[in-house]
């Protein structure tokens, strides 16, 4: 399906990072308890990599509430988000009351049975309640879920969006996810509550995506068996359209007392997708 900014290649590329170095870590331990000291570490990463795939999916219903508000809905003057490539699947799409004039409303999106892009594989239903258009300033939306999974994740919860800025100078969203729940095939579960500021800093006058690029901030809480762990952004989030993923900003992730950081680097336009872990007195470069 469509996507506003790519979100398959913004957030969950971090949870693909950092699942990627769970086995780098045969270096420098604590001498007076290796074990111990290996075992926050590996819980560190454990969490970190739990929670950057949960904010992922709810990042993905965000993005794509807000691309069927731009392109289902009554034109706003904005482009139509860009498609992927040889993009073949889209919902089912139900708007009640259907005319165009009465709100509140509600906007279904129906993935039926399974439908899969870029290897991402939506089922079940997004349920949008919304109490007027999301491009108006101040404007809000409800996010319910009926059935919904992603890639076999159960996702449940509410989110809800608001415009806080709309207009040729910025634009800018919040949204907060509220007793969100994340059921893997395994059995793993981990409940999850956040709030996420998405602006768009550069590209906002033109019609076109080249020349956008967002920033990301914001804090979440995730409880799973391993404890109770915070994560904060700690600078902003950034990525160009044009980037694959993240290229600035950082990261850090707090699990019983026990922080690891994820620093993206200080330029934007440098799109080298790499990113550097450090957990204690471990650091590493990861390729994304």
């Amino acid at each position: 399906m469509k996507h506003y900014f790519n979100t398959n290649k913004v957030l969950s590329v971090t949870a693909l990072a950092i699942g990627a170095i769970t086995i780098f870590f045969a270096c420098k331990k604590d001498d007076a308890n290796p074990a111990k000291d290996d075992t926050k570490d590996n819980n560190t990463i454990a969490v970190a990599t739990s929670e950057a795939t949960v904010t992922a999916i709810y990042e993905d219903v965000f993005s794509t509430t807000l691309d069927y508000n731009v392109t289902e809905l009554p034109p706003s003057g904005r482009k139509a988000p860009e498609q992927a490539d040889n993009q073949t699947c889209f919902p089912g799409v139900e708007l009640v009351p259907a005319d165009m004039g009465t709100y509140p409303k509600t906007l279904t999106l129906d993935f039926g049975a399974g439908c899969t892009v870029n290897n991402v594989t939506r089922k079940g239903k997004i349920v949008i309640k919304l109490a007027k258009l999301l491009w108006l300033a101040d404007s809000k939306a409800i996010i319910t879920f009926d059935n919904y999974f992603v890639n076999g994740i159960k996702v449940e919860g509410r989110l809800e969006v608001t415009t806080s800025a709309w207009g040729d100078a910025k634009k800018t969203y919040s949204y907060t996810v509220t007793n969100g729940k994340v059921t893997h095939p395994n059995g793993y579960t981990a409940t999850y509550n956040g709030t996420r500021t998405v602006t768009q800093t550069e590209g906002v006058p033109t019609l076109g995506l080249r020349d956008d690029v967002y920033s990301i901030t914001g804090t979440s809480t995730l409880v799973d068996n391993l404890g109770t762990a915070t994560v904060t952004i700690t600078k902003p989030l950034l990525r160009a359209f044009t980037c694959a993923s993240i290229s600035a900003g950082e990261v850090s992730v707090t699990l019983n007392g026990h922080a690891g950081t994820i620093n993206y680097g200080t330029d934007v336009a440098e799109c080298d997708g790499k990113a550097t872990l450090t957990i204690g007195d471990k650091t590493k470069e990861i390729t994304l």
